[in-house]
């Protein structure tokens, strides 16, 4: 049996390849974005997008990492949790500059934490949390979260945040939305109906 043909890019299918869509975005800060390695070959993976979009970011794949690779004295974690805090306090308090870092996990819920506690540099860190204004539009994967995010999703609005310009990052979602679509018009018949679409009109309600 022959293997399916692969951007060597995106790594997508080549049926799904996202490049043509790729929007290059100058951000001001680095974003280092942490891959539990089951994300690394899914169809609807989304660190790609911010891997191939962003001019100042890195994504690294694995269950445990070299503290020594991050700047460690100048990053923060991007995780949700009480003692998180906003990009408005860290940029009031001049918390930030043009040299901080963030980290951002990739993988579901489950295996995000994993990498977390896996880590132990990572736990060390302080965490900033994301403001979010709309649910995350990931119409055909499931968070446990009722504030879950993709981690495109993540990457816009905290990106977004840091620069107070909610434009210059849309091409981000832009991005996402069309390759969600691709992926709804190519299930079987009536699969999105009934495994997604029956969850989403639940949840909305």
């Amino acid at each position: 049996m022959s293997k399916r043909a692969v951007c060597r890019k995106c790594n997508k299918a080549l049926a799904a390849c996202i490049c043509s869509s790729i929007c290059e975005l100058n951000n001001q800060h680095f974003l280092h974005i942490l891959q539990d390695p089951s994300e690394q070959n899914k169809a609807i993976g989304t660190a790609r997008i911010l891997n191939l979009s962003l001019s100042k970011v890195k994504l690294s794949i694995g269950d445990t990492f070299d503290p020594s690779e991050f700047n460690l004295d100048n990053s923060f974690l991007v995780f949700p949790g009480e003692q998180a805090y906003s990009i408005d306090y860290l940029q009031s308090n001049k918390q930030i500059n043009e040299q901080t870092q963030f980290i951002l996990l990739d993988g579901s819920w489950k295996k995000a934490y994993k990498l977390l506690m896996t880590n132990p540099f990572l736990q060390d860190l302080p965490k900033v949390s994301i403001n979010s204004i709309n649910k995350s539009k990931y119409r055909i994967r499931k968070s446990p979260r009722e504030d879950g995010l993709s981690t495109v999703e993540a990457g816009y609005y905290l990106l977004s945040e840091l620069e107070k310009d909610f434009d210059k990052f849309t091409p981000l979602l832009d991005v996402f939305n069309k390759m969600i679509d691709f992926q709804i018009a190519n299930m079987p018949e009536g699969i999105y109906n009934k495994h997604y679409l029956k969850t989403i009109n639940t949840e909305s309600k």
